[in-house]
């Protein structure tokens, strides 16, 4: 039997011989795992690419569609309210006189689709609560195609609705406008800025742009004839302007013919306006970005306080709508002239200040039928892109006893 100190002696090898086989396995990694083929690196590769190519393709398509709007939220006070409500007619028709109230002015959508570099489409939404009812309104719907042959596309047709290419005040939004409302001569020259037809527009220099259309007459808001036409011939349209930079002036011209629908022959009516405007900028070191603009208004229209004169409408015991005895159709189209004028100053990057006097006489050769109007806002920036009316006045300063004044919040 081994002795004590041999059995120790055998103890020690052993031991110094496990050590090391015990650092070995315990430093040892794992195995490693089978190196891929080339063929499988490559496939994953792939997969990878086609993936990326797909989403990128999917990003394209998503970004050639442009989304943009806005809503004007208003509080508005008016001199003349009152709490009465006056009932007429059959069916009756409410008359609501107040004006103090929270109302929804404009709430607008607008969609741009950009299918390939020479085409673009519009759609612009604009909708509008009555009660309990939501109705949404086709403000614009066209299709523009940009000619090939230039390298910036200097030359663009657009088909469909629209607005009419006259002025400066009829194009410039709603959203990035001074005062309230456009002009009284701009309203009712052409009630809802739109119609249907087609434009070219042509930028022959970077200062020269000309526009020339051809439109149905009536536009958007026609009550008569809606969205038809009663005449084969179509309004024409043209406009000219120059841009200088600080400086822009340009000329429109419009012509065309309306039509009044009576149970005899029907009366046409000339509808033919003439336009200028102009505007200027500057730049104030303490202050920043101001302007002057102006627009005036000439030529032969319709006259709605002639026609509710001279015209007998139609009712329930005698359903015709005839001239009156010994009205004359041409006194139903009256010379027309209007203006207005605007000063803007920006104070900072906050706030805004603005003032507008305008002018409107919708026939020359009867005294004391102007309707003039003087209006001042103060606009408040919050962001970049919401701007708060923090207050605008208008008030009409007509010899008419419809005089008014207003204020929006």
């Amino acid at each position: 039997m081994p002795s004590p100190r041999r059995r120790r002696a055998v103890s020690l090898a052993l031991a110094l011989a496990l050590v090391p086989c015990l650092a070995h396995a315990q430093s040892a990694p794992d195995s490693p795992a089978p190196t891929p083929a080339p063929d499988e690196i490559t496939g994953r590769l792939e997969s990878m690419t086609e993936q990326l190519q797909t989403l990128q393709s999917d990003m394209d398509k998503l970004k050639r569609f442009k989304f943009s709007g806005y809503v004007q939220a208003r509080y508005e006070i008016g001199e003349t309210s009152s709490d009465s409500v006056k009932v007429s007619g059959s069916p009756q028709a409410l008359t609501l006189p107040n004006r103090d109230r929270f109302y929804m002015r404009r709430a607008r959508l607008k969609m741009t689709y950009d299918p390939t570099s020479l085409t673009q489409a519009v759609l612009y939404l604009n909708g509008a609560s009555t009660g309990n009812t939501l109705n949404v309104t086709l403000l614009e719907a066209y299709v523009t195609l940009l000619d090939p042959w230039t390298p910036l596309h200097r030359h663009q047709l657009s088909i469909g609705q629209m607005n009419v290419p006259f002025g400066w005040e009829i194009e410039r939004s709603s959203s990035v406008r001074e005062v309230p409302e456009r002009s009284r001569a701009e309203n009712v020259l052409f009630p809802g800025e739109r119609d249907r037809g087609a434009k070219l527009v042509s930028a022959w220099t970077p200062q020269l742009e000309t526009v020339v259309g051809v439109f149905n007459g009536g536009g958007i808001l026609d009550p008569t004839f809606g969205t038809e036409d009663p005449t084969r011939g179509k309004e024409a349209v043209g406009r000219a302007r120059f841009s200088q930079g600080r400086f822009d002036v340009a000329v429109s011209g419009y012509g065309g013919r309306a039509v009044l629908p009576l149970t005899g022959p029907d009366v046409t009516m000339d509808r033919t306006r003439f336009g200028a405007d102009a505007q200027l900028y500057w730049e104030l070191p303490s202050a920043g970005g101001g302007s002057v603009r102006g627009e005036w208004y000439s030529g032969v229209n319709p006259n709605a306080d002639s026609l509710k004169t001279l015209v007998q409408a139609a009712t329930t015991a005698n359903p015709v709508t005839l001239l009156k005895p010994g009205a004359a159709a041409s006194h139903l189209d009256t010379e027309f002239q209007g203006w207005y004028a605007m000063v803007a100053q920006n104070l900072g990057e906050w706030a805004q200040l603005a003032l507008r006097y305008d002018v409107f006489d919708p026939n020359l050769d009867v005294a004391h039928d102007q309707y003039r109007r003087l209006g001042a806002a103060v606009n408040l920036f919050f962001d970049g892109t919401t701007r708060d009316r923090a207050a605008a006045v208008t008030s009409n300063l007509d010899d008419e006893p419809r005089d008014d004044r207003r204020l929006f919040l």
